[in-house]
């Protein structure tokens, strides 16, 4: 009998040979970031000699790229990746968000995973999740109803139906604490509701909050939920048989080292989502002072991150970019003499959403107030400071940089006034 604690065995996919094989959507994706996705379809000897370690009935295909992404043309590698599972005795498991291929998976797959992202429920429910938020809001039933034995749902306009595999749906938690995701759990339990079968919640790996899945079960098996270090442990088959951990960065160990050293400084995108995560639910990478250089020998030793320095010969501040060997949010870093140093970049930002920071603890410009600051960056109004201000430790092309900024802000619903 396979041993129920033993660790899924996963067949990442990407068919193209270069690129990203998928609609590209989803917000909390990792994989884009990953040297180790895949290109093309893995030999038969690498997927077998993957696939017998394994100590349980199935092995799960997964993307990487979408397994089923423009399956007309993807077709035939697949049913191949599925013989040969089959072949070694195994079932088949297929994550997807395609959801109007979902039929053409009778016969190939015996489970199934549709990912309910934010355009696949929309899809389904006529109504987008509200992430801004924090709230899930459904308007009307899912057209995806389990019923009889069949799952039946919308493509191209018109019902169909058929004898599919066993079926569940997934859906990554938004990256919020834990008092925020208990507040959604009525929510998640009227959509499980709704979708007439399992409902399975996944951890986000981009959530730097701490996760209890015991407070966030629901006491029976219609709704799992899954942590992330249960991805973490388990094998996969990537461009090399590795695990989760080496595959992708928990960014919650990471936040915690950043966010406590006695060195480092935060600011931008990273400390709006600390201050207000339900409304900042992302960011794009890491912004970072160091006034120590061992925290990038650090960040290169323990969590994979090499850097490139961007500045030239002789500069300060010197400005450094690091991505991650593993799957995560890329770091800019800039390597300063003095904490005064660094907390007069941060306080002489241009709008007052941005003079704020963290060195194990929120750090503010003296001048300013946090209340009203974190209420603005809640409420996404940012105000333009036309003071005097110190700008001989910024980058040379500052005015440049500072029009970016702008320009990202208002993309982000922001009001900017003078």
């Amino acid at each position: 009998m396979p041993h129920p604690y033993a660790p899924n065995f996963t067949v990442i996919t990407n068919w193209k040979a270069k690129g990203f094989a998928c609609s590209k959507v989803c917000s909390y994706c990792n994989w884009r970031q990953s040297p180790l996705l895949p290109h093309g379809l893995q030999s038969n000897e690498a997927i077998l000699s993957f696939i017998r370690q394994c100590t349980k009935s199935f092995i799960t295909i997964s993307g990487g790229g979408d397994p089923l992404y423009r399956l007309e043309e993807n077709f035939p590698a697949l049913r191949h990746l599925c013989d040969l599972i089959h072949g070694e005795g195994f079932r088949v498991r297929i994550i997807t968000r395609e959801v109007g291929q979902l039929h053409r998976l009778t016969g190939l797959a015996d489970y199934v995973s549709l990912s309910l992202d934010a355009d696949v429920l929309r899809w389904g429910t006529g109504k987008l999740e509200n992430w801004e938020t924090g709230i899930l809001e459904t308007a009307q039933e899912p057209n995806f109803h389990r019923g009889a034995g069949n799952l039946e749902f919308w493509e191209t306009g018109k019902l169909a139906s058929y004898e599919g595999p066993d079926l569940e749906f997934s859906l990554v938690l938004p990256p919020l604490p834990m008092p925020d995701l208990l507040r959604l759990k009525p929510q998640y339990a009227a959509l499980r509701q709704q979708l007439g079968t399992r409902l399975v919640l996944r951890e986000n790996f981009n959530s730097i909050f701490p996760f209890d899945p015991e407070a966030m079960s629901f006491g029976h098996k219609g709704i799992v939920v899954v942590p992330k270090s249960v991805c973490l442990n388990s094998r996969y088959l990537a461009t090399i048989d590795c695990t989760g951990h080496e595959i992708v960065q928990d960014h919650a160990p990471l936040a915690s080292y950043l966010m406590n050293h006695s060195s480092v400084y935060l600011f931008g995108g990273f400390v709006k989502h600390i201050i207000a995560p339900a409304v900042h639910l992302d960011y794009a990478d890491i912004d970072v002072i160091a006034i120590d250089a061992d925290v990038i020998e650090k960040l290169g030793s323990t969590y994979g991150y090499r850097f490139t320095e961007q500045s030239n010969k002789g500069d300060y501040p010197r400005y450094f970019q690091g991505k991650s060997t593993k799957a995560g949010k890329p770091i800019q870093l800039l390597l300063m003499n003095s904490h005064e140093d660094a907390r007069n970049f941060i306080f002489n930002a241009q709008y007052d959403i941005d003079r704020v920071g963290y060195h194990q603890g929120l750090i503010i410009d003296p001048l300013m107030n946090l209340q009203e600051i974190k209420k603005a960056i809640t409420l996404k109004q940012a105000r333009l400071l036309n003071g005097p201000r110190q700008l001989d430790l910024f980058h040379p092309q500052r005015m440049r940089i500072e029009q970016k900024h702008k320009a990202k802000l208002l993309a982000k619903g922001f009001t900017i006034a003078a």
